[in-house]
């Protein structure tokens, strides 16, 4: 019953690679659009939008991280429930379980500093343009 636990995550973890390829893309196209526009000479109304959007390819990502994260804990939780019907782990599923914990975090901390500073890169030319 392990293994399918294990196969389960594995499989996930494809879904959580277009996921990061996605929060990647999804950062840079935020960024080209507002420095295309600052580029550009948008006016207030079109930073706004552009500051709109990139807000909301931030709070995405957030929630996509939180997804991924939550997939982590879920499959702890599946390993600490197997254990609980009397299953012995392998070491490999009790350091899984201590690494990731069963509840809920949120996404990594890591990708929302990656997040913070795409939302900076690309909100900075907009509102920050030193030639404007």
């Amino acid at each position: 019953m392990e293994s399918e636990i294990w196969s389960t995550l594995h499989t996930a973890r494809i879904a959580n690679a277009g996921f990061f390829i996605f929060t990647m893309l999804s950062i840079w196209v935020a960024a080209r659009f507002s420095s295309v526009a600052a580029e550009k000479g948008i006016n207030l109304v079109g930073k706004i939008i552009c500051s709109l959007f990139a807000l909301g390819v931030f709070a995405g990502n957030f929630t996509i991280g939180g997804t991924i994260m939550s997939s982590y804990t879920g499959h702890a939780k599946a390993f600490v429930m197997l254990q609980d019907t009397g299953v012995e782990l392998s070491p490999m599923a009790l350091d899984f379980i201590a690494y990731f914990g069963t509840e809920a975090s949120g996404p990594n901390p890591i990708m929302i500093l990656v997040g913070i500073c795409g939302l900076l890169i690309a909100l900075a030319p907009l509102w920050f343009n030193p030639s404007k």
